[in-house]
């Protein structure tokens, strides 16, 4: 069963939001890191929605890749996507001057479509999204979650509260790299972590270490004892959004005091505006950390209330 509810993101072609589906996938792409080079706009589209482009490199130098998106949005019927619903592709490709097309679609495609998607190979490249491929994207990743916290926030904010109450019982010691720490991946950008703090209305948690330091900064010792309780991990997922990068990287580094070394973590609470609500080190003890963040969570609320009022 689907986690998302993609008829949370209105029906195209009627309504003032009937891009709405097409503006998704195109913050959909930018996540996955494809260059933008033709948006969604209002009119003949010549048939495309979106032209992105991919550089790939190889001992022959870099190749860019040019692809023709096709947004089809039938969540909100019961029928798969027909070929009537997507022709003339390879016309569409030579038109618009794309070697590969991706089909991203929120109802499966049709067998009949299918053979004429899948028949675009060896000519084309051809790329397909359907309604699971795009959701594991969006729930697997914290590119994905910024982008679904934004369009589809019902059915994502309970995937989340579901996803925190089965990790009651997770066994983190089995876990590797960041999510020894985390109940789920944390964003290593700060303007994405932004996104999702500010479509989800929570400050952001972010742990900035000094990559030149020969255990960053006493990392895995400091934010493994801060993180030690499964009610810490709990509490950090339900009330913040989670962030870990270099000091090497300039947003970061504008956090961090100019007479801090960064000998050991710090850790940063801030709102999406960027605004600071806290910083200190990581404390490497448990009963510290979960004292701390119960603590933010007071401070969080408290000017929440007061900013209501």
């Amino acid at each position: 069963m689907s986690a998302l509810n993609f008829k949370e993101i209105p029906e195209a072609h009627t309504g003032p939001d009937r891009d709405r589906f097409e503006i998704f996938a195109r913050e959909f792409f930018a996540a996955k890191k494809f260059r933008i080079v033709e948006h969604p706009d209002r009119g003949p589209d010549g048939g495309r929605d979106l032209i992105l482009e991919e550089d790939r490199s190889g001992p022959g130098g870099t190749t860019i890749i040019r692809w023709l998106v096709s947004c089809k949005h039938k969540a909100h019927g019961t029928s798969s996507v027909q070929p009537p619903d997507d022709s003339n592709i390879r016309d569409r490709l030579g038109t618009h001057g794309c070697q590969g097309f991706i089909s991203f679609y929120s109802a499966v495609p049709s067998s009949g479509l299918a053979n004429i998607l899948n028949g675009l190979k060896p000519t084309f490249e051809y790329l397909p999204f359907d309604p699971g491929s795009i959701e594991r994207f969006l729930l697997d990743t914290p590119e994905g979650r910024s982008v679904a916290a934004r369009f589809m926030p019902i059915s994502f904010g309970e995937y989340m509260e579901r996803t925190r109450q089965a990790a009651k019982t997770a066994p983190f010691e089995e876990r590797t790299g960041l999510l020894q720490y985390f109940i789920r991946e944390p964003h290593t950008e700060l303007e994405k972590a932004k996104d999702e703090a500010g479509a989800r209305g929570l400050p952001i948690i972010a742990v900035i270490y000094d990559p030149d330091h020969p255990s960053w900064g006493k990392f895995a010792y400091s934010l493994g004892y801060f993180m030690e309780f499964n009610l810490t991990k709990r509490l950090v997922d339900e009330h913040f959004v989670t962030l870990v990068g270099p000091s090497s990287d300039a947003s970061l580094q504008e956090l961090v005091p100019e007479t801090d070394p960064l000998e050991q973590c710090l850790m940063v609470i801030l709102y999406p505006d960027g605004s600071v609500l806290d910083k200190r080190g990581a404390a490497a003890n448990p009963e510290s950390g979960l004292a701390l963040v119960r603590n933010w969570i007071k401070m969080v609320e408290k000017r929440t209330s007061t900013a209501s009022t």
